[in-house]
Parts: C-alpha cells; sequence; structure tokens
C-alpha cells in the first residue's frame, strides 16, 4: 500500500499551514569572533526591532544550566550542545549546534548557509565559523573550548531546514555525543530544549515544554518550549528517552507555538547519520508501545482482497502517472477489480519494451595515477631544523590552519603584541607543548582570541579608574569568590555599590575575554564551597557566586571605591584597609623568593613569601618598607631594596613541562592520568594525578622520573589526591623544555 500511502502523504502536505519563517538572528560586533563571549553592536542586526522578535510561550522560563549540579542529566546531555559563531562580513550571527559524531555537528540550514538567504541579516559572505563548546556561564570562560567549523556543509537541505558541517578535530572526545531517535513525537510528550539563546551561555526551557496537540503538522513538530534567536538549531530532547526526538528550527508569537523539524524525516534523508547510526551512535533500541495480548486460540483473521475504493484510488493514482510501476503497483493489490483487464493490457503493451533497463557501456576500472600534492601546509615547513611542534603543525591540516589565522590576527592586530613578544609566545608556550597536538590547538585558539581582542583604550588620567595589568591567577590551594562578571567597568561598580556598598575587600579584576569580575575575598579552594554556601545563606553574595584561581585575569582595575584587603570570610569579619592607588613592582630578590610580613620590620612575622620575577602593588610605605598587595590578594609589607621597577631577568634556566603520550581525562581508565608520587619510585605513595596537556615546573630530575609542580590544567582539580601539589612522575608522559 506504499502509493495509497503517498497519496495520504500528499493530502497531508496540501492541508498543512503554510510554513512559518525561521528564528530571527541578532548580530554581534565581528571583532569579537573568537571569543568565548560576544560583544553586542549597537547597529548590528540591521536595525531589528526586539519587540518583533520571537520570545516565548507565557511567561519566560529558560533558565541557566548552571541552576543544575555538573552530575544532573540536564549538565550532562547539555555537554554536547554548543554555540555556533558564524562570522559574515556584516557581523558575527550565533545559532546552536550539536554533536552527532565524532566530526559532525548538526544545526539549521537557515543558519549555515542559509544565513546569506536572509535579507535583514544583509550578509553577502560567510568568512567562518566556530563551535563554541561547554560555555555554561555567562561571562566565564573556564571550561570551554573551541573548534573550527567548515563552512561548506557535509549535507545541507532547506525543506527539512537541517545542514550537517564537519568540525576540525573531535569535540565528542571531551563533550561527548548526543543519541538521536527516529520515534515519531507524540501529543504531550515532555521535551527538554539546550541551546544559547541571544548568544548568551547555555540555557534549557524544560517549564511547560512539551509537544503540543497534535504533535505533527505538516511534517512539523510543534511544542511549547520557550527560545530565542540563537536557539535555532537547539536539540528538542525527548525527557523520557532522553535522546533527540527533533531540531528546533522556527518560532512564531502569534500561534504561541514554536516549530521543529522531526529527527526520524533528517535521520531518512541523511546518509551520514545513518552510517554514523549504522556504526554505533543510537545503540538502544526503540521504545515498544505495550500492544494487547492476542488470544492464540482465535484462528487468524483473513484480510481478504482491499476495498473497492482503495483499488479506485490507487487506479486513478496509476493513470494518473502514467508509468508502469503504478499500474504493477495496482495489479499488485487489486489483480481482480474491475479494471484490471485494462491495467494489464497496459503493461503487457508498454513495459515490455519501453522500460526495459538501460545496457551499460563497460566501465575502465584501471584506477587513474593517484595526485601527489607535495605543497607544504604552511611556507616554512620545507625549512631545515623544525622542532617538534613545528613537525607536528606541518603535519596536520587543522593545525596548519589554526596557524595561518594566526598569522592574519598578528598582521592585524593593534598593538597587543609586538615581534619580541610574538616570539616569547611562540618559545615558551607554543612549543611547550612538543608534539602534542591537543595542547598546540587549545594554545593557538587561546592566542588568536587574544591577538584579536580589542584593545582598551587607556585609562583615565584624572580621579578615573586605573587599570594594573599583570598576573593576578592564584597558586596553591586559593581561589577568589566571584560574585559577578559584567560587560563594562560602570556595570561593575554598580554592581559593587549595590551589593557590597561601604564593605571592604572587594575587587575588580579585568578578564581576558573583556569582562569584569567582581571578588569579595581569596580562599583556600578546600573550603571555599562551605564558604559561599554561607555567604549566600546570609545574603552577603550573589546565589551564583563561585571560585575561580584567576587564570584569565590580566588587570586589577581600581576604580576608587571598597579597594581594601579582600577578606570577607563566612562570619563576616573585616580585614586591614589599605589604600586604593597603587603602583606595579616586581620581585627582585637573589634567594629566589621575599618574605611578605604583617608589618614594616624585621621583627615581625612572616605571612607568606613570593617568588623572584612575581609583580606586586605597592599602595603604602614605611622608611625602607613597602606595603603591598601580592597575586593571591594578600596585603602585606616587604623590604623596599628588594623590588624592581621592572621585571629582572631569569638568573637561572627554568624547566617547564607538559604532559603527552595519555588518553584524553575524559576517557577514564590507566591511561588517562599521571601519577605524582612521594618519591621517584613506582611503588611509592600516590600524592595526587596530573593530566594530558596539564602544565607543569620541573624542580628535580633522578633517572626515569622528574619532580614536578603542577601549574595549570586537570592537575589543579584532580580526581584523586590534592590539587596543585608537588611529587615525582615518570619522564616517560612528559614533554621538558627549558629556557
Amino acid at each position: 500500500m506504499r502509493i495509497l500511502a503517498a497519496i495520504a502523504a500528499c493530502a497531508a502536505a496540501f492541508t498543512a499551514p503554510a510554513p512559518v519563517a525561521a528564528e530571527d538572528f541578532v548580530g554581534f560586533d565581528r571583532a569579537s569572533f573568537g571569543q568565548v563571549v560576544l560583544k553586542k553592536n549597537q547597529a548590528a542586526g540591521g536595525g531589528w526591532d526586539m519587540d518583533e522578535l520571537e520570545l516565548s510561550i507565557g511567561s519566560y522560563n529558560n533558565e541557566s544550566i548552571t541552576k543544575y549540579s555538573d552530575d544532573s542529566i540536564f549538565s550532562k546531555i547539555g555537554l554536547s550542545v554548543g554555540r555556533l559563531d558564524i562570522l559574515t562580513d556584516v557581523d558575527v550571527f550565533p545559532c546552536t549546534a550539536f554533536i552527532v559524531s565524532d566530526k559532525h555537528i548538526l544545526t539549521n540550514y537557515h543558519c549555515v548557509p542559509g544565513i546569506l538567504d536572509n535579507e535583514r541579516a544583509r550578509a553577502t559572505r560567510i568568512d567562518a565559523v566556530q563551535f563554541v563548546a561547554g560555555y555554561r556561564q555567562t561571562g566565564v570562560e573556564e571550561g570551554t573550548r573551541t573548534f573550527i567549523v567548515n563552512p561548506n556543509p557535509v549535507e545541507a537541505h532547506k525543506d527539512l531546514d537541517y545542514a550537517l558541517l564537519e568540525v576540525l578535530g573531535n569535540p565528542s572526545a571531551d563533550y561527548g555525543v548526543l543519541p538521536l531517535t527516529d520515534r515519531t513525537p507524540r501529543d504531550g510528550d515532555p521535551y527538554w530544549v539546550i541551546g544559547h539563546p541571544m548568544g548568551e551561555a547555555q540555557r534549557i526551557s524544560r517549564e511547560q515544554c512539551r509537544a503540543n496537540a497534535p504533535a505533527i503538522s505538516g511534517n512539523r513538530l510543534l511544542h511549547t518550549c520557550d527560545t530565542l534567536p540563537g536557539n535555532s538549531g537547539s536539540p528538542v530532547i525527548d525527557a523520557s528517552l532522553q535522546m533527540v526526538v527533533a531540531l528546533h528550527h522556527a518560532g512564531s508569537k502569534k500561534d504561541s507555538v514554536n516549530f521543529a523539524i522531526p529527527m526520524r524525516d533528517i535521520i531518512a534523508r541523511s546518509e551520514v547519520l545513518q552510517v554514523a547510526l549504522g556504526a554505533g551512535g543510537d545503540t538502544r533500541p526503540p521504545p515498544v508501545d505495550p500492544v494487547e495480548p492476542v488470544d492464540p486460540v482465535e484462528p487468524p483473521i483473513d484480510i481478504g482482497k482491499p476495498e473497492t475504493g482503495i483499488c479506485d484510488a490507487l487506479y486513478d493514482e496509476a493513470k494518473n502517472f502514467g508509468r508502469c510501476f503504478a499500474y504493477e503497483a495496482y495489479m499488485a493489490e487489486c489483480d481482480d477489480h474491475k479494471f484490471a483487464g485494462l491495467a494489464r493490457y497496459f503493461i503487457e503493451s508498454e513495459c515490455k519494451l519501453t522500460e526495459q533497463p538501460p545496457v551499460t557501456p563497460p566501465v575502465d576500472t584501471t584506477p587513474a595515477p593517484p595526485v601527489v600534492d607535495n605543497t607544504p601546509l604552511r611556507p616554512w615547513c620545507g625549512n631545515g631544523g623544525l622542532n617538534a611542534t613545528e613537525r607536528a603543525i606541518c603535519s596536520s591540516a587543522y593545525l596548519a590552519g589554526l596557524d595561518a589565522e594566526m598569522t592574519r590576527a598578528y598582521n592585524n592586530q593593534s598593538g597587543k603584541s609586538t615581534a619580541s613578544q610574538q616570539s616569547s609566545w611562540r618559545t615558551g608556550s607554543r612549543d611547550r607543548c612538543g608534539s602534542n597536538e591537543a595542547c598546540i590547538g587549545q594554545t593557538m585558539i587561546d592566542r588568536i582570541a587574544y591577538l584579536k581582542a580589542p584593545v582598551s583604550a587607556p585609562p583615565p588620567q584624572n580621579n578615573g579608574p586605573r587599570v594594573v595589568s599583570g598576573n593576578y591567577t592564584l597558586s596553591g590551594n586559593r581561589c577568589y569568590i566571584v560574585t559577578a562578571s559584567r560587560a563594562s567597568i560602570s556595570e561593575a561598580t554598580s554592581f559593587i555599590n549595590q551589593w557590597f556598598s561601604g564593605r571592604s575587600g572587594v575587587r575588580m579584576f579585568k578578564s581576558s575575554n573583556g569582562y569584569y569580575g567582581i571578588t569579595v575575598a581569596t580562599v583556600s579552594r578546600s573550603d571555599a564551597d562551605r564558604q559561599i554556601r554561607t555567604l549566600v545563606a546570609n545574603r552577603r553574595v550573589p546565589s551564583d557566586s563561585y571560585c575561580s584561581t584567576g587564570t584569565r585575569y590580566i588587570a586589577e582595575v581600581l576604580w576608587g571605591g571598597g579597594n581594601g584587603s579582600p577578606v570577607i570570610d563566612a562570619g563576616g569579619g573585616g580585614g586591614d584597609g589599605g589604600g586604593t592607588s597603587g603602583r606595579t613592582m616586581w620581585v627582585n630578590s637573589s634567594d629566589g623568593e621575599l618574605n611578605v610580613r604583617r608589618g614594616p620590620g624585621t621583627n615581625n612575622s612572616i605571612i607568606t613569601a613570593v617568588r623572584t620575577g612575581s609583580t606586586v602593588s605597592v599602595i603604602g610605605s614605611s622608611g625602607k618598607w613597602s606595603k603591598v598587595r601580592i597575586p593571591d590578594g594578600r596585603i602585606g609589607w616587604v623590604y623596599t631594596p628588594l623590588l624592581a621597577t621592572s621585571k629582572p631577568r631569569a638568573q637561572s634556566s627554568q624547566c617547564w613541562a607538559r604532559v603527552v603520550n595519555l588518553d584524553p581525562r575524559s576517557r577514564g581508565g590507566n591511561n588517562s592520568f599521571l601519577a605524582m608520587r612521594s618519591r621517584a619510585t613506582s611503588s611509592s605513595q600516590k600524592i595526587s594525578e596530573t593530566y594530558l596537556g596539564d602544565q607543569l615546573k620541573v624542580l628535580a630530575s633522578s633517572g626515569n622520573w622528574a619532580k614536578v609542580q603542577c601549574v595549570s590544567g586537570g592537575c589543579q582539580r584532580p580526581n584523586n589526591g590534592r590539587g596543585n601539589a608537588t611529587g615525582w612522575s615518570s619522564r616517560k608522559y612528559l614533554s621538558i623544555s627549558c629556557n
């Protein structure tokens, strides 16, 4: 009955409502492409009226994914969903996409390449596309990763509004794959929609989020899940199956319903997804609807021949087609129907001769000689004396593409880096990765984002805020309690005045993504969660405050209010007042470190020690002693002659290591971590763990072992053992370089 089914499908299509417009876009500043946090351009979006954009069904029920723990099902499923940034000649337009295989993501056709068909976008070309994974909290880039995407789709079908894009790299290794189902959506099924509305951090719609009744109309799924521009390409997830049942693609404020493409139709069309599913993408069997038991003693029912009306319809369809296959389908079902003789005559007279299979000419199976392209991936790849990192770049099209993008970013940047600084970055950061491609790629992406970031205007010379550049990353087991991130100094100041008016210890830091973080304390990481819970319970900080080591803080903003010793403990204790003015100086002690004391003089007790080469902010003086704020935020006194106005030269060689030759941490297993031990033997006590790509400081060496100290990466928060530890590790898994 296939032809009759086709007739029914055609009839349904003609009675369906007219197609709705795809989800609208919001444009962002081109200069923010390559950054996790997109910057709004006041002129972006072609002057669209925000009141015209599709909004929500009733009250807006989207909520931040960070409301749920990392172990929640929402957070785990959301790992595979990311933001898709489309850089055009006009603006950056964000959509949503999700990972469906080790190298493919799925989104809407009207995002890529269809943005060029959108008259309101006014774009005439797509310059680049990137996939941003792990962006969960607004303004916070920790835990995110950016992947380059080929803007030419592997598959793209406008009628089903889907596009499969290829990602350079394997995002599924760290973020997983969303399972798909071809199950037909049913009325009232509960759903979740996860995406990046308005280009913001990940959000989930689940309250009042379900299939409409009817669920399917005109081959489109109707649902009541709240969406905004930027949700285009979001997965519609069946809550009971925890699998993607449809691809969200359009909204209609007028009809109080949103629209999605059923995955059953996309899978049926997509050769790539069929291969991926056959290779294990969805190994779970589809759910089976309960069936009434059949009494086995009753005889089987003879269904007989089709009714006369059905045979009439089949014959009419065969006549309309006028083709052999249609008459043959009619005869297969209705060989004793009143028009069967006419059909038999047509088949005997027309089909035996006219529809013989064509004769296929013989094919020359001799293979063509292979075409060998000896062009180097980068112009300098033919040079001699390449190091391990350079050889890795020259053997990987992905890394070579990043290197080309790096060159463009450096040539187009405005004062972010001198030639000497760029050379120092290559030898001091990139080349420390050795041949580890994952490490090289991430290091290059971070540098490209830095070079593309707009240069901040110089600070005012009057009583306005001063921006003091420096390294504010905390070492040891310490972190900042961060209460908010704001897009400008004025917004951050307003937040401080609202929450912390009159309090000492509040600090403002500029992040490498352009946002400004507001912190209220520097605490032990092991005790941070307890202190934050207490502060939230006492309404002293917002409920979404979190702990950060400040790895992306590049400057402190002295805005003229509230800057004191950063001490707000859970009990509400105060601290040393301190001043708000300051100048940056460097520790220059021949002993390798400088003692920080509680007062001006050696008779005062030592708080801690700061390594030579570290920056401090001088905020006061007494004789030959300076009152300083050290990198971890504490205030103390140091001996002034051991400070310098410029960074001192390194007095001895320092060696660094990158962890290599391991499986990614996300895979688990014995080969996904490197043990740090108390002594240089495999039988000694295990202190902690370090992971692929982690950066370590090498303190000593003994045979095949190296004594290392955690600097950055997963070793700061290991699965087992203490964070930021120092111990002995096997050199087999370390790529060591010295300056």
